[in-house]
């Protein structure tokens, strides 16, 4: 009896100690804390485990480990520029090479990136598993999206401005799903062909507005010029001409005028629409229509608050 109950302890500590392995090699800084709380030990079995790990550990902060830094995975240089490029950050270097974006995460207190915030998306985990499994397979999915029951032929997963969207077709048409949204997910048996032609549209579109789309141009300000110039605004971005006073005169494609608009009511009054004569009336009305709107707004709430 006392074998088996030894057994069954030696048995927990290697599967203790294995897994605690897993989570320094994957990058985690564990303490005692982290050990009690994982596993469900005392105070006392977690600072043995610490022990028993001492010559594979490097102290951090006080009490607080990660893996010795000659034990650390490394990536392949290829292989760490090939994964920069797949996260769509490579162009923030000067060099992008593999061997210059190691020698930056050697000394990452030499660098800060501030880049776009992003809700927590680790709450999609089981989500975006089951459908990068269903985009392999090509098997259609069905889910509820905005109260309604959809089914999707999966194509893509899309990380738009920190938001994860799902890609598909529905009804003949290509359209984003907000992963967030997505409710009541299941996997079908029903299999689908791919249509080369919906994988191109994905290759050639910025963004999650999918469809046919037209050209527009926009007249900048000298005063936004350096900020168009610095880095693509607009979808498909081309400068038509640069002025004298420094104002430029640009295309870009349209697929969804809302958020044209959008943008343009940020940048007012600084950049414009030229053409279509069409795209500017509608601007003209969506804005003033915005601006009554507000001005009642105002009237209202002036009027209910007076005595």
């Amino acid at each position: 009896m006392m074998k088996d109950s030894s057994s069954k302890k030696n048995a927990l500590l290697i599967e203790r100690l294995c897994e605690t392995f897993g989570a320094l090699y994957q990058g985690n800084v564990i303490d005692k804390n982290w050990l009690c709380e994982r596993f469900g030990v005392t105070e006392r079995t977690a600072y043995r485990d610490l022990s028993r790990l001492a010559h594979l550990l490097e102290e951090v902060s006080i009490g607080r480990y990660k893996l010795s830094r000659h034990l650390q995975p490394t990536l392949h240089v290829g292989q760490l520029a090939d994964f920069a490029r797949f996260t769509g950050v490579s162009h923030l270097f000067p060099h992008n090479d593999g061997k210059s974006l190691r020698n930056h995460l050697q000394k990452p207190e030499n660098i800060t990136i501030q880049g776009a915030g992003s809700r927590d998306n680790r709450q999609l985990s089981v989500l975006m598993g089951d459908l990068d499994k269903a985009i392999s397979a090509c098997r259609m999915v069905a889910f509820s999206y905005r109260n309604k029951s959809r089914a999707v032929h999966p194509y893509r997963l899309i990380n738009h401005y920190g938001l994860w969207y799902l890609a598909g077709i529905e009804e003949g048409s290509l359209k984003a799903f907000e992963l967030a949204r997505i409710e009541q997910f299941s996997l079908c048996t029903t299999q689908f062909t791919i249509d080369e032609a919906v994988t191109e549209q994905l290759n050639t579109t910025q963004g999650i507005h999918f469809g046919p789309h037209s050209q527009a141009t926009l007249w900048v300000s000298a005063h936004a010029a350096q900020y168009v110039m610095r880095r693509s605004l607009f979808p498909g971005q081309q400068i038509v001409q640069t002025h004298t006073d420094g104002s430029l005169t640009l295309s870009t494609a349209v697929q969804d005028k809302h958020t044209l608009f959008r943008w343009l009511r940020y940048w007012l009054p600084d950049i414009r629409i030229l053409a279509p004569a069409a795209l500017k009336n509608d601007f003209n009305e969506d804005f003033n229509r915005r601006a009554k709107a507000h001005e009642n707004n105002d009237c209202n709430a002036a009027g209910s608050t007076a005595f």
